[in-house]
């Protein structure tokens, strides 16, 4: 087997490689450097590679492996990490200049898990910075791009693990998911991304966006890879208390077992907006590949979709606003990302509102219990559209609500979701199927993805090399994502400076005018009272639930 068809492999063929003495961890290594460095100039995939620790680590393998030790199906296999998660030794940047360039004395737990299972860590992967955007467009060290199309994106904020990954640079790749980060790169790569339930695995060691929402997940080719990595990373961990007590459950246990006797619930709102015709045909493909596999499909509705996304801002921006808060005053022109617009704006919303929309994802929990107590699973376009030109992700916001307003809806929940590929557009495009489940149930989800993903086998195509395409653009310069505005005398922008000041929080007018700020502000405080009309009266604070160890069948109504 050529190098460079080796590294397209399922992780479930090099480990049998592995295993067999086929081939060595540290073969396999080589050939995945000499890819990195053939074609991630022109992809840009990785912030830093970890080519001196990956061959260390693949030493260490082989050796066990001549003694007669493997580890399991992670031994020797090259698995890139989104670079907001912690590696001792190593700096982590966030896609951001803004962190410095000073070493984690650490390493994240689910960084640590992936090691202690046999993977190789072969660098960290570009992100939108700060993990804010699904575009991925944003990020310090430029875009990644595309592999299936180099003027396209590969999706956010996870862009240089999927991008990696489908180019053959690495087996696997670790991603954050908050609000669709490793679904969004995954449906544009033609790769398999999962979201998990809330809590599943540990977030120890990882840059937060928003810790009520913030996920880890892995992106890889293949349902059972992608079963398998998560099967490594998952379980308690007491420096997230979140991740409970029990150990998680066998993810692999009934994958083969299809999906004859599931009832399967596709939603007749939100998640059809016709932006694009020719992505939605595809999934409703997908769903109908389904049906004929043996599932039968009902019409649901998702009533918490749109609000949501409401609670969703109304959550994270505050989260994320408190850490961001020394950066914003000390750092402000250092973002590149519109990101940090969101970040100061939120530092605004008030805690009652907070408090709020904690207590309406509860009731949205509630809502879609109502949902899965019909349905084994639901199942959606996870992207309404198909990859995007990186031109336009560049062009403001105006792609952010579009590639995001899908996974968004979920994230909100907590539920595991997991993205399958379920084909391409004319122009080549990969397009991906959203299927959401019951907490918990990770496995019913890996098993409906099996089925699929054996009755069309689409991890089998490569996109095409990176010579074989057109030369694309050169990035434009990030430079910062906001520029020096004469500060407005409005009464708005004086009532905003005067906030500002009793809060005690210090805003820089030559990085964003209080005029500007004082309106966006104010228009996300507006968006917010669309919460108003829920009775949330006996709801319970949504970050009080412990969703791994939760009841299903004791979830009341809402």
């Amino acid at each position: 087997m050529k190098p460079d068809e080796m590294l397209h492999r399922p992780i479930t063929e090099l480990a049998a490689l592995i295993e067999n003495g086929e081939a060595k961890p540290s073969e396999i290594l080589e050939s995945c450097i000499a890819r990195i460095e053939a074609v991630d100039p022109a992809i840009n995939a990785f912030i830093r590679t970890t080519f001196d620790l990956a061959r260390e680590q693949a030493g260490r393998l082989d050796s066990e492996l001549a003694q007669g030790n493997c580890r399991g199906p992670l031994h020797g296999i090259p698995v890139a990490l989104k670079d907001l998660f912690d590696l001792g030794g190593h700096p982590t940047t966030a896609g951001s200049r803004i962190l410095g360039k000073s070493a984690a004395s650490e390493t994240a737990d689910c960084v640590r898990r992936l090691i202690e299972a046999g993977a190789v860590i072969v660098g960290k992967t570009n992100l939108q910075e700060f993990a804010r955007g699904g575009t991925g467009a944003n990020s310090a060290f430029g875009p990644a791009r595309n592999p299936w199309s180099l003027e396209h994106t590969p999706g956010g904020s996870s862009s240089g693990s999927a991008a990696c990954v489908a180019a053959g640079m690495a087996a696997a790749a670790l991603g954050s998911d908050t609000g669709g980060s490793v679904r969004l790169p995954a449906s544009f790569c033609n790769l398999v991304g999962v979201r998990s339930t809330y809590g599943r695995v540990s977030r120890a060691g990882a840059v937060p966006l928003g810790l009520s929402f913030d996920n880890v997940g892995p992106l890889a080719r293949t349902v059972e890879d992608a079963a398998l990595l998560l099967q490594a990373i998952a379980g308690p961990d007491p420096r997230d208390p979140t991740t409970g007590t029990r150990p998680a459950p066998d993810f692999l246990e009934s994958v083969n077992e299809g999906v004859g006797g599931m009832t399967l619930g596709v939603p007749t709102n939100h998640f059809w907006p016709g932006e694009d015709a020719e992505a939605e045909a595809l999934v409703r493909e997908g769903i109908a590949r389904l049906e004929k596999l043996g599932a039968s499909l009902v019409e649901v509705e998702i009533p918490w979709a749109r609000l949501g996304q409401v609670a969703y801002a109304a959550t994270v921006g505050p989260e994320g606003a408190e850490y961001h808060r020394k950066y914003l005053e000390n750092h402000r022109d250092g973002y590149v990302s519109p990101g940090a617009d969101f970040f100061e704006y939120s530092l605004f919303i008030p805690g009652w509102r907070y408090v709020q929309a904690q207590k309406a994802r509860t009731f949205f929990i509630r809502q879609a219990a109502e949902v899965f107590r019909r349905v084994d699973a639901v199942l959606t376009p996870t992207v309404a559209v198909a990859p995007p030109t990186i031109a336009d992700c560049l062009d403001g916001m105006k792609m952010w609500p579009v590639v995001s307003d899908n996974t968004a809806a979920f994230s909100t929940i907590g539920n595991p979701v997991l993205q399958v590929p379920c084909g391409f557009t004319k122009a080549g495009l990969p397009v991906g199927l959203q299927i959401a489940g019951r907490w918990g149930d990770e496995a019913r989800l890996f098993r409906i993805g099996k089925a699929l993903e054996n009755d069309n086998p689409l991890w089998r195509m490569r996109p095409p090399e990176v010579d074989e395409q057109p030369t694309p653009e050169p990035f434009p310069d990030e430079g910062s994502a906001s520029s020096s505005q004469e500060a407005s005398e409005s009464e708005a922008a004086t009532h905003i400076l005067a906030m500002a000041e009793t809060m005690g929080y210090a805003v820089d007018a030559d990085k964003i005018s209080p005029e500007a700020l004082a309106q966006g502000a104010t228009n996300m405080l507006a968006g917010l009272k669309q919460l108003d009309g829920l009775d949330l009266d006996d709801c319970e604070r949504a970050e009080t639930l412990n969703l791994l160890e939760m009841d299903f069948d004791s979830i009341p109504a809402p």
